[in-house]
């Protein structure tokens, strides 16, 4: 069976965003590579949603849990497509976990953009 982690990047890799608020705690926390935050399950999933391209998807290369299951670490490579380029993107996620398995707090990091060329842009 999978964990809350791998489950939350399957739901966010199809942009199923009822399935994916079913792994956040309501007061769920996102900390952004820049810094900047999102707090609560609503104004998250309303982020996501927003910010998500339709072509989209994540490689989930490594998932490590906590022993006691309340933190763990994912590295992953994020694939953006946009029309006029296509990104990817090295990143790791550091998650913490409540009592009940949700995902109470999120930090996204990642690396300098690769950026390709769409076919048929400049």
């Amino acid at each position: 069976m999978s964990g809350t982690v791998e489950r939350f990047f399957e739901h966010l890799s199809a942009r199923d965003w009822a399935s994916l608020s079913g792994v956040l705690a309501p007061e769920v926390e996102r900390v952004g590579p820049f810094g900047d935050r999102v707090s609560g399950r609503d104004r998250y999933l309303a982020m996501l949603e927003e910010a998500v391209p339709a072509v989209y998807r994540n490689d989930v290369h490594l998932v490590t849990y906590a022993a006691d299951r309340r933190a763990a670490f994912a590295r992953l490579t994020e694939h953006l497509g946009y029309p006029d380029q296509t990104l990817h993107l090295e990143e790791a996620y550091a998650f913490e976990l409540d009592a009940g398995g949700l995902v109470r707090r999120i930090e996204v990091f990642w690396q300098t953009p690769q950026y390709k060329p769409t076919a048929g842009s400049s």
